[in-house]
């Protein structure tokens, strides 16, 4: 959805730039003593805001980049007051459908900026979201600093409070959603981009013969694996510590709700098979390998607690120890990709049967074996889908 082009004509339009107008007032006399260059400019903004209203066949349209630059300037003063106001104005425009393109790339690099000082994160994740739903006109690098700027917050600080990550992980999985929707919009042919508002992609490692919105999701989907895996992004550069529990649920939300994408385009039927059961079958080797200690107590046969058959007195039974939330939703992952991925990924999903079935084995910890069973039995009482 893009800007609505309204002429000054329009009552609703001359109301919107009479409110404007009126922002800017009450800004320029906030930032009279203390920031005379932003004053200035919305002196400036005024006068053009004020042309284009006796106008009637101007529009909002053409003066949006200039009325955006005392806010930009305002959002970089470091005073708290100024900020918020600023980024008030700012939504009314995004709410408005005021915002183009490029406009849309200032509002990001400005957002992006305040999130590195950790200012009024709240008030960014809102002014993001905002501007993601009501267009889309951000795309490319764009997108990736929006990403980044979100993805950093998911993570609680000494400054940061748990409300606020809760908030930011909240941000992610609806703009992740929203990608994906957008490319599946795409791939049915009801959306179409327009090449010249996306940003030149740094970093791309996506398949050339995808379109800009099948790009933003390929690239989203890759770095969500790479930041799983522990490794560094290779798009939402910047981005890290974020938690590998979060990074699943991400990875759970897409392959649940956006399967036409994997079915309609080939290349994330690729990434799927080569980078995301790779990954599955990565995380599955602690709870494979790990044998609770107390089980040679109770079972026949079994190895003492601190060896493992064959393997020298102080030879650790266990390995790595698996991790309840990771392994709950691992399975959970594999119960998804056996519903809904078994036509293409026949091979993949008999291995991810097999790993469950072990599960089972008496060795194994309860919570872990009560997992496995719980999603055997989700498959089991749902024959059609298998």
């Amino acid at each position: 959805m893009a800007f609505v082009s309204a002429v000054t004509g329009d009552d609703s339009t001359k109301k919107f730039m009479e409110v404007l107008q009126s922002d800017f007032k009450t800004l320029s006399l906030e930032t009279k003593k203390k920031y005379p260059q932003i004053r200035e400019a919305c002196d400036e903004a005024i006068e053009k805001l004020s042309l284009a209203a006796n106008n009637p066949q101007a529009s909002l349209y053409g003066v949006v980049n200039q009325i955006l630059y005392p806010l930009v300037q305002g959002c970089e003063s470091k005073d708290l007051k100024i900020i918020k106001f600023c980024l008030g104005t700012i939504q009314r425009l995004i709410a408005q459908q005021g915002i183009d393109a490029k406009g849309a790339r200032h509002v990001v690099d400005c957002l992006y900026n305040l999130g590195q000082g950790g200012v009024l994160e709240l008030k960014l994740l809102q002014t993001a979201a905002l501007l993601m739903t009501t267009s889309d006109l951000v795309h490319g690098d764009t997108l990736a600093r929006t990403m980044v700027m979100c993805m950093r917050m998911v993570s609680t600080t000494e400054t940061r409070d748990v409300s606020t990550s809760h908030a930011a992980a909240a941000t992610v999985r609806q703009l992740v959603a929203l990608v994906f929707e957008r490319a599946l919009a795409e791939a049915d042919g009801t959306l179409k981009v327009n090449p010249a508002d996306v940003r030149i992609q740094t970093n791309n490692k996506a398949p050339k013969d995808l379109k800009p919105c099948a790009v933003d999701a390929y690239l989203i989907l890759q770095d969500i694996i790479q930041l799983i895996n522990g490794d560094a992004a290779h798009w939402l550069v910047g981005t890290s510590d974020v938690p590998k529990t979060f990074g699943l649920e991400l990875l759970d939300t897409v392959l649940t709700d956006f399967s036409p994408v994997f079915f309609k385009i080939s290349e994330f039927r690729f990434l799927l098979k080569e980078h995301v059961c790779a990954l599955i079958i990565r995380l599955f080797s602690p709870n494979v390998k790990y044998r609770a200690a107390f089980t040679s107590l109770h079972i026949p046969g079994a190895a003492p607690p601190n060896t493992q058959p064959g393997a020298g007195p102080n030879s650790p039974v266990t390995g790595d120890r698996p991790h309840f939330p990771v392994t709950m939703r691992l399975l959970r992952l594999v119960s998804i990709i056996v519903h809904k991925y078994h036509s293409v990924l026949v091979t993949e999903c008999e291995i991810f049967l097999s790993l469950t079935i072990k599960f089972l084995d008496p060795d194994k910890p309860l919570w872990q074996r009560a997992l496995a069973l719980e999603v055997l039995h989700k498959m089991t009482i749902q024959p059609r889908c298998y």
